[in-house]
């Protein structure tokens, strides 16, 4: 093909499996050509990038675990626009043909129209390999975390069976609180080695003061945030909170009003530290305390449903020291300010 100004590439979609790569390019004079490559650093050196070359639009990928992150940093790394994006985001452009087709050719080829026309499409890729490699670590953590949480109520289960039978304790139950208990430190040595690789990292060590001086918010809950929350051009607290799960869902037809819920469709660890936090606050913060006792005694909120407004109110606080660049104060981030009062802008971390 003869290399014009009509056959560069505008718009690129991938479809990533973990050994492959499915990849639909899409040329100005409105050409397209289909790759299928292993998804390692020679085919994407070697094949790839050259067919990509002087593309002047976007790369869309969705995010698939970590099998994606290979071919995000080449291809970052190369000074191409990389967005990777959510899967339910992706499914409304790889599944909007009439014919109803499920390939890894027709999903690269709905990425790529995504790349072209999409307005509503995340920032661009811009982690690093350290970064990379704390939010999986974070993602161990909190997968681990929940796994725990369910062993330890199953041995407190088999304990109480254990004292109610008049059984005598076994080596098999010994071993597996054993087991459990070494489980617990390991995730706690996990948990101080995240915060210590936050902190190497420069806007995250800068930024981590303004989280810390909200009331519950800790060093681990800061550095959890700082790795999922992002200023931006549209970016607002509201997003944050949806980013979270604890955005409200409505249900309404009509003249009919269902009942609303959590959407949890957020990061779920996050979402749970986050509920800490707001306990935290609630017990060693006046402010908070008030506003949690507000809840329960005049809005008649029940305990859970309090906290979880608290930990939205800490999410905007969040967005508003950050946004603002200064710490929490407690007469400044008031709650009428924060719902009433805009704050300057300050440069994105």
């Amino acid at each position: 093909m003869k290399n014009t100004p009509e056959n560069h590439p505008v718009a690129v979609g991938i479809d990533v499996a973990k050994s492959s790569l499915s990849v639909n390019i899409r040329f100005r004079d409105g050409n397209e050509r289909a790759l299928a490559i292993r998804n390692i650093e020679a085919d994407i050196n070697h094949t790839l990038l050259p067919a990509m070359e002087q593309c002047s639009g976007k790369v869309v990928m969705e995010s698939t675990g970590h099998y994606h992150w290979l071919v995000a940093l080449l291809l970052t790394h190369a000074g191409h626009d990389v967005r990777v994006v959510n899967p339910l985001l992706a499914k409304q452009y790889t599944s909007g043909t009439v014919r109803k087709v499920k390939t890894d050719p027709a999903d690269a080829a709905g990425l790529a129209r995504m790349a072209l026309v999409a307005d509503n499409l995340p920032p661009s890729f811009s982690l690093g390999p350290d970064a990379l490699f704390l939010r999986k670590k974070l993602a161990v953590l909190g997968s681990m975390a929940s796994h725990l949480q369910a062993l330890k109520a199953s041995l407190a289960s088999a304990e109480d069976a254990r004292v109610i039978l008049n059984q005598t304790d076994s080596a098999a139950l010994r071993s597996l609180r054993d087991a459990v208990a070494g489980v617990r430190r390991s995730l706690d040595v996990l948990e101080h080695e995240c915060i210590r690789d936050a902190k190497n990292c420069n806007s995250v060590r800068e930024a981590m003061p303004l989280l810390t001086s909200i009331p519950g918010v800790s060093e681990f809950c800061a550095a959890l945030s700082l790795q999922w929350f992002r200023l931006g051009g549209g970016i607002t607290s509201k997003s944050w909170i949806a980013y979270a799960g604890l955005d409200v869902s409505s249900r309404e037809s009509g003249t009919w009003r269902g009942r609303c819920k959590l959407t949890k469709r957020g990061n779920y660890f996050l979402r749970r530290r986050l509920y800490s936090a707001a306990w935290g606050a609630v017990m060693n913060d006046s402010h908070f305390k008030s506003y949690y006792d507000h809840l329960r005694t005049d809005e008649g909120r029940a305990h859970v449903e309090a906290l979880t407004i608290v930990a939205r109110k800490i999410v905007r606080t969040m967005f508003s020291v950050m946004r603002s660049n200064i710490a929490y104060n407690q007469s400044m981030f008031s709650h009428k300010y924060l719902l009433s009062t805009p704050l300057p802008l300050a440069p994105s971390l």
